[in-house]
C-alpha cells in the first residue's frame, strides 16, 4: 500500500514538473502566412506587421489593460538592447516571440513573455557607412513573413533571417550606399512581395520604391518618385533638375488588399532651395498609390508644390472609412509636416479637407484644391530669410499616428518649433549633402499629443509636452487608451476620449521608438523601446530644450503588465 502512495506521488510530482516546464517553454514560431497578415487585425496577441495591421492604424483590440486599472502598470522586465544609438523600433510580435532591431547593430529574438533572448543577429556595416547617412544609424523594425525575417540594412542591402534561429539566408542590394541611398525602414510583405522605399534624399539621390520576391529575393519591379525624361512629371524639374531630386519614400506603406493599393509617402525634393528646381517637382512632397502587381503610379496628391520648407510628405499613410455629407467614404489621412491634417479619398487620391493641428503662419490650404497658399515672405529665398511655424521638423515629423476606430479619434504626436531659413547655391557631389539652405530655429520647441475627431475633423484635445513629440509613436486599444513617449523618456497613457493623463512611467533614456501592446497565455503587455537620439539631437539646434540635453543614451525595451 505504501509503495502505491509513493508510486502515485512520483507520478504527481512528475506531472507538475511537465506541466512547470511546459508553462516556461521556450514559445515556438508560428508561420506568418498570406492569410494571417491579411487578418492581423483578428490576431490581438499579435503585432504582425510594421503599422499592426495594413491599414496602419496602430490600434490593438485588447482592452485587458484599460482607464480602470492602468494606473497598475509597472516593469514586467527590461532587456538592455547594449546601444547608445537612437532606438526608432517598433518591434513585431508573434506567438510570445519578439523581434527587435537594435538600431543598425542587431536583430534580436526575445521571449515576449520573460525576456530570455532567443537569438541575436549582427549586422555587419561598413566603417565609413556613418558619412552617408542623415540621422544616425537608426532603423524602424522589421517585416516578418513564413518562415523570415525582413531586415532594411542601412547601407542599402535587404537582409533575409530564419526567424527560428537568426542565420542569414541571402541578401540583396538596391543600391550603392556611397551614393547617398540607405534604408531606415521596416520592410512591408504583402501577396509575396517585399516593398521596400530608400532613404537620402539630403543627398541627391534618385528615389524609388522597389519589389523583391519573398522567397527568392528576385526583383519584381522598381518605380521611381522622380519621373525621366519623357514620362509624365518630369516636365514639373526645370533646369534638368530631376537628375538629383531626392523624393525618398523611407515609410513603411500602408496597403489596401480590396483595392491591391499599397500608399506612400514621399519626402522632400533636392536640393531645399527651391529656385534651383523650378516647377512643382513631381513625386516629391506627394502621396503616391502604388498597383501591387506592378509598381504603377495609379494616383498621387501632392501636399506640397515646389517644397521650400523641407516639408516632405513621408509620413504614413492611415487608412479609414469616414462619413462625410452622409456618406462614407474610403479615406486616407496623412498628418503632414506643413501642419495639416489631410483626408484623401484613398480610391482615387481626391482631396476631401484638411485642418491645421499646430500653430501654422506660412498661410492656408485651399479647402477646394488642397493647395497650400503661401503668405508673402514666408518661402526662403536665396540670400533672404524666412521665418515659419512648423518648422523643418514639421508639425508631425515621422512619430506615427494611432487611430482608433471604435472612438473615430486619430492621435497625432506634435512638435511646436519654428525656424529661420535661408536659402543658398549648391552643387551636387556624390556621396555629399546636397542641401541649399542654411537656418536655425527660433527657441526650444514644446510638443503635444493632438486628438481629432474624425466624424467632424476637428482637434478636440491636446495633451501638452515640455518637449517637442518628435518620433515616438503613438499606440491606441480597445481599453480607450493611448500611449505615447517623450523625448524626457517618459512614457504615458492617456484616456482617449478626453486626453487626460492617467499614468506615466520615466525609462532610462528618451523614447524615440513605436509602442505596442500584445498577449502571451491570456495576459496583455504594453511595449516600449527607449533609447534617445535619431535626427533631433543633430539638427534641431537652438530647438533641443536645455532639460533634453541632460537626457542620457542607451537602448532598453521596456514590458509592462497591470499587476495588483
Amino acid at each position: 500500500m505504501e509503495t502505491k502512495k509513493i508510486i502515485r506521488l512520483g507520478t504527481f510530482a512528475l506531472a507538475m514538473a511537465s506541466a512547470a516546464l511546459a508553462a516556461w517553454a521556450t514559445p515556438q514560431w508560428s508561420n506568418v502566412t498570406d492569410q494571417r497578415l491579411l487578418n492581423a487585425d483578428k490576431e490581438p496577441d499579435n503585432w504582425l506587421v510594421y503599422g499592426r495591421s495594413y491599414n496602419a492604424n496602430r490600434f490593438s483590440p485588447l482592452k485587458q489593460i484599460n482607464a480602470g486599472n492602468v494606473k497598475k502598470l509597472v516593469p514586467k522586465f527590461a532587456y538592455s538592447l547594449g546601444s547608445l544609438e537612437g532606438q526608432q523600433v517598433t518591434p513585431t510580435v508573434n506567438n510570445g516571440i519578439m523581434i527587435v532591431a537594435v538600431s543598425q547593430e542587431y536583430v534580436d529574438a526575445v521571449d515576449a513573455k520573460t525576456g530570455e533572448r532567443l537569438w541575436r543577429y549582427t549586422i555587419k556595416l561598413p566603417k565609413d557607412i556613418g558619412q552617408y547617412a542623415c540621422c544616425g544609424l537608426v532603423t524602424k523594425g522589421v517585416a516578418v513573413y513564413e518562415d523570415k525575417v525582413y531586415v532594411a540594412a542601412l547601407d542599402a542591402r535587404l537582409i533575409v533571417l530564419d526567424a527560428r534561429t537568426g542565420k542569414q539566408l541571402w541578401e540583396k542590394k538596391l543600391e550603392d550606399y556611397k551614393s547617398g541611398y540607405t534604408l531606415t525602414m521596416a520592410p512591408l510583405v504583402a501577396k509575396g512581395k517585399v516593398l521596400l522605399g530608400v532613404a537620402g534624399g539630403e543627398f541627391g539621390i534618385r528615389g524609388f520604391i522597389q519589389a523583391f520576391d519573398a522567397h527568392s529575393g528576385d526583383p519584381l519591379w522598381k518605380t521611381y518618385t522622380v519621373p525621366s525624361p519623357g514620362e509624365p512629371g518630369y516636365e514639373t524639374w526645370g533646369k534638368d533638375s530631376a537628375k538629383y531630386g531626392g523624393a525618398a519614400a523611407w515609410l513603411t506603406a500602408a496597403y489596401d488588399p480590396e483595392l491591391n493599393l499599397t500608399y506612400w509617402g514621399v519626402g522632400n525634393p533636392a536640393p531645399w532651395a527651391h529656385e534651383m528646381r523650378p516647377g512643382d517637382n513631381l513625386y516629391s512632397s506627394s502621396m503616391v498609390a502604388l498597383d501591387l502587381d506592378n509598381g504603377q503610379i495609379r494616383w498621387h496628391f501632392q501636399f506640397v508644390q515646389n517644397d521650400a520648407w523641407d516639408y516632405d510628405a513621408m509620413a504614413e499613410a492611415v487608412l479609414l472609412d469616414v462619413k462625410r455629407d452622409g456618406k462614407t467614404i474610403k479615406g486616407l489621412i496623412q498628418a503632414n509636416k506643413n501642419g495639416h491634417l489631410y483626408l484623401l479619398d484613398r480610391t482615387n487620391g481626391k482631396f476631401i479637407s484638411s485642418e491645421p493641428f499646430v500653430n501654422v503662419d506660412w498661410g492656408t490650404v485651399d479647402q477646394a484644391t488642397g493647395k497650400m497658399l503661401v503668405k508673402p515672405g514666408k518661402k526662403p529665398e536665396m540670400g533672404k530669410a524666412a521665418e515659419f511655424c512648423p518648422s523643418y521638423f514639421g508639425g508631425k515629423d515621422w512619430a506615427h499616428v494611432a487611430y482608433n476606430p471604435n472612438q473615430k479619434m486619430a492621435y497625432i504626436p506634435s512638435i511646436e518649433m519654428c525656424v529661420s531659413l535661408t536659402d543658398e547655391e549648391v552643387s551636387y557631389k556624390r556621396g555629399s549633402m546636397y542641401l541649399g539652405a542654411n537656418g536655425e530655429m527660433t527657441g526650444p520647441g514644446r510638443g503635444h499629443l493632438a486628438g481629432v475627431d474624425m466624424s467632424t475633423n476637428k482637434v478636440v484635445w491636446k495633451w501638452q509636452n515640455a518637449s517637442p513629440l518628435q518620433s515616438s509613436s503613438a499606440l491606441a486599444t480597445a481599453g480607450d487608451l493611448v500611449f505615447v513617449g517623450t523625448l524626457e523618456g517618459k512614457f504615458v497613457a492617456l484616456d482617449g476620449k478626453s486626453g487626460k493623463q492617467l499614468w506615466d512611467f520615466q525609462t532610462s533614456s528618451g523614447i524615440v521608438g513605436g509602442p505596442i501592446t500584445y498577449g502571451v497565455d491570456g495576459k496583455q503587455y504594453v511595449a516600449v523601446v527607449s533609447g534617445y537620439g535619431g535626427a533631433f539631437p543633430l539638427w534641431a539646434g537652438k530647438g533641443v530644450p536645455e532639460h533634453i540635453k541632460k537626457i542620457n543614451r542607451g537602448g532598453t525595451l521596456w514590458v509592462f503588465e497591470v499587476r495588483d
